[in-house]
């Protein structure tokens, strides 16, 4: 008797052990070399890029950023160049909540700049087009980089 009683109690042990191991489809452990991604990756650091839209809440702002130039080095640094001057920042593409998104990081005071930072959302990757959109919907932010 004691030895069914072991042989049982394993049994539920093991059946628990295997509902247990439920994935989860969270992606945030996802590598950044996700086919889609790494498509986006080799278009980014092919060139120089400038944004050709950006609207927060249905306002067009992308004349902030006229005479900008950016570029995506292949190691994840990121410049933003105008008039001489560059701000220096980070990129990377990622996996998060079933979505491929660009990751921008720039280091930077000034308000224009500042708000690219975020991790946004990739609509669209061609090798002369990108298209973003804010993570957050509610905030109906878009960001749209044409090669230069």
């Amino acid at each position: 008797m004691k030895k069914r009683g072991r042989i049982i109690l394993f049994a539920f042990i093991c059946s628990l052990s295997l509902v247990a191991c439920d994935r989860s489809d969270d992606d945030d452990d996802d590598p950044t070399n996700t086919p889609a991604n790494s498509v986006t990756n080799s278009y980014l650091i092919a060139g120089s890029w400038k944004v050709s839209l950006l609207t927060d809440d249905g306002r067009d702002e992308t004349s902030d950023y006229d005479g900008y130039t950016f570029e995506f080095a292949a190691d994840g640094k990121l410049t933003a160049s105008k008039s001489g001057i560059t701000t220096n920042g980070t990129w990377r593409t990622q996996r998060d909540d079933g979505s491929n998104e660009l990751l921008i990081q720039l280091v930077t005071t000034d308000k224009d700049l500042d708000e690219l930072n975020d991790d946004w959302d990739i609509v669209l990757s061609t090798n002369s087009k990108i298209e973003l959109q804010d993570d957050n919907e509610e905030r109906d932010e878009k960001l749209h980089f044409t090669k230069k």
